[in-house]
């Protein structure tokens, strides 16, 4: 029997995912709900998989996912998102997740990639790759790629309007260090204006144009 933890904010979400996991015979560790919360019960319960969100309270699902690799490099990981743009998808895989299912799928294909990814396996669904694959053909100069996990959150958290002090609020570190990273985003995608970072967010899939 293996271990799942599950690490997501929305509680109907969860209570879904280990209803669904222990009619499959796994064992549930108790949930996480932010970042920072995940990372201490991997380490407490050690699970032999994580079905991680992106999207939760604190430092985000990709520096959350930096972290816990960090610590536990063999850490078996499936990010579970409702993120479908391949930048999501390819920075997830690149950090080191074993696999990757949105939110829109059924609960069979959840199932399938947590088996799939417990046996030593990868899982992303064929339309995913496919469109994994001409991302990578299409943009072989996508400024985005050279964000860390952290200044790739605070960069979104910007894009979708949120002041530096809401970022520094919600991701547990200090404004100075929020506007340092600001900073050194502007700096790594070549602008110099709140704007300019919106319009490469939409560009990119990052956030939805008007």
């Amino acid at each position: 029997m293996a271990k799942v933890m599950i690490a997501d904010d929305h509680a109907m979400l969860r209570q879904g995912l280990r209803t669904m996991l222990e009619q499959a015979q796994h064992e549930v560790a108790p949930d996480a709900l932010s970042g920072e919360e995940a990372c201490m019960l991997v380490e407490k319960n050690h699970p032999d998989l994580l079905i991680l969100d992106l999207d939760m309270p604190g430092i985000g699902g990709l520096e959350t996912l930096k972290r816990i690799l960090h610590r536990k490099p063999q850490m078996r990981v499936l990010i579970f998102s409702m993120h479908d743009d391949c930048i999501y998808a390819t920075r997830a895989i690149q950090a080191g997740a074993r696999g990757y299912v949105t939110k829109t799928e059924p609960p069979e294909v959840v199932l399938e990639a947590v088996q799939k990814i417990l046996k030593g396996g990868r899982y992303i669904n064929n339309e995913l790759a496919q469109s994994l694959s001409m991302y990578h053909l299409e943009s072989q100069e996508n400024p985005i790629q050279k964000l860390s996990p952290r200044e790739f959150e605070v960069f979104r958290r910007i894009a979708q309007g949120e002041a530096l002090a809401a970022i520094a609020k919600a991701m547990h570190i200090g404004y100075k260090t929020v506007a340092n990273i600001q900073t050194n985003v502007r700096q790594k995608l070549g602008v110099e204006t709140t704007g300019q970072v919106v319009h490469i967010a939409v560009r990119f899939g990052i956030i939805k144009g008007l």
